[in-house]
C-alpha cells in the first residue's frame, strides 16, 4: 500500500463482506476517508486513541492494515464504514424510472456508518455556507496544524474534543474558519461525550437532538447522521444545489426544498440512498461522466 505510516502496522485484517461493496457509494460525506494511489485511508480518533487504517479491495476481499492505539476499534468498525451494518438496502425499491437507471450503475446502494459522531459534525460543519474546495483546504489545515501526529499517515486524523476548544478565533480565521463556523466547531467539542452516544439513538431522534445545538440546522445534521450512523433516509435540507439537482433528475423541472422534498416522498426511508445516486451521477460517481455543476455552495 502506498504511502505507509513508519514501522509495520499494528494489526492486519482480510474482510470477505457477505455484500456487494460500493466504496465511493458507501464512503459518500465521510471527511475523514481519503484515498490516494487507489488506497483509502480512515484516520480517526476512536475510543482508545488514534487510528490510520489503510484499505482496498483485492478481488472479493477488503484488506487492511492499522496503526495507532485505536486499530482494534477501528478494524472492528471496519465492516460498518463498508455498508455492512446497512442491512434495509434489500427493501429499497427504486420504481421510479430515473432512480432505477441509476441504481443499475451501481453494485451496492449500501451506506457505511463511521460511528464517529463528533468527527462527523465537526468535519460537516466546517461546510457550511462555504465553497466545498474551501472547506475541504479548511479541514486539511486543521487536521495538519492541530490533529494528533503519533501516526505519520498521509492524512493526519481530526483534531480532537480537547484541542478544538483550545484554539482561538484568530487561529482559527488563519485555518480559513470565521467566527460562526468556529463557533459551531466549539459546540461539537463541547458536546462530543453527547454525540457519540448518539449511535445507540434512532436516526430520528438523533436528528432532532442534533437540531437542538447552535449553529445545527438540517443541512449538518443530515450529513451527520448520514455519516456517522448512515442514516439512509437523512435529507441535506438547504442545500444551494442539492435541491435543483434531484428536482431536475426526478422530474426535469427547477425545485427547491420542498419540491425535492414531494418527489422524495415515496422513497421515504431510503431517501439519502436517491440523493446520492443523483450527486454520484453528476460527479462522475459511476461512470466518471464530468459534473456540470461548480462547487457545492451549503449553509444550514
Amino acid at each position: 500500500m502506498a504511502a505507509a505510516p513508519a514501522g509495520p502496522p499494528a494489526a492486519c485484517l482480510t474482510y470477505r463482506p457477505r455484500h456487494e461493496l460500493d466504496l465511493g457509494f458507501a464512503l459518500m460525506g465521510a471527511k475523514t476517508v481519503s484515498r490516494r494511489s487507489g488506497v483509502y485511508w480512515w484516520c480517526t480518533i476512536t475510543p482508545h486513541g488514534p487510528a490510520a487504517v489503510a484499505f482496498r479491495e483485492a478481488g472479493p476481499e477488503v484488506r487492511a492494515d492499522a496503526w495507532g492505539l485505536g486499530t482494534d476499534w477501528a478494524l472492528t468498525q471496519l465492516p460498518a464504514l463498508l455498508g455492512a451494518a446497512d442491512n434495509n438496502s434489500s427493501e429499497f425499491r427504486p420504481d421510479h424510472p430515473v432512480v432505477a437507471a441509476l441504481a443499475s450503475r451501481f453494485t451496492s446502494l449500501r451506506i457505511g456508518s463511521t460511528g464517529r459522531w463528533y468527527e462527523a459534525l465537526a468535519t460537516g460543519a466546517i461546510g457550511q455556507r462555504v465553497v466545498k474546495a474551501d472547506a475541504g483546504a479548511s479541514r486539511a489545515k486543521l487536521a495538519r496544524h492541530h490533529g494528533d501526529r503519533s501516526i505519520e499517515a498521509p492524512v493526519n486524523p481530526f483534531p480532537s474534543p480537547a484541542t478544538i476548544l483550545t484554539l482561538s478565533d484568530h487561529e482559527f480565521h488563519r485555518l480559513g474558519i470565521e467566527r460562526s463556523r468556529a463557533r459551531v466547531l466549539r459546540v461539537a467539542a463541547k458536546y462530543a461525550p453527547r454525540l457519540e452516544a448518539l449511535g445507540d439513538v434512532e436516526a430520528g431522534a438523533a436528528t432532532a437532538w442534533l437540531q437542538q445545538l447552535p449553529g445545527i440546522g438540517p443541512w449538518t445534521a443530515a450529513l451527520t447522521t448520514s455519516v456517522a450512523g448512515g442514516d439512509a433516509d437523512a435529507v441535506p435540507v438547504g442545500d444551494l444545489h442539492i435541491p435543483r439537482k434531484v428536482t431536475h433528475a426526478l422530474s426535469g423541472e427547477e425545485g427547491d426544498d420542498q419540491r425535492m422534498l414531494e418527489l422524495l416522498e415515496p422513497f421515504a426511508g431510503h431517501r439519502q440512498r436517491v440523493v446520492r445516486l443523483v450527486k454520484m451521477s453528476e460527479s462522475g460517481g459511476a461512470n466518471h461522466r464530468p459534473s456540470p455543476f461548480r462547487h457545492d455552495i451549503s449553509r444550514i
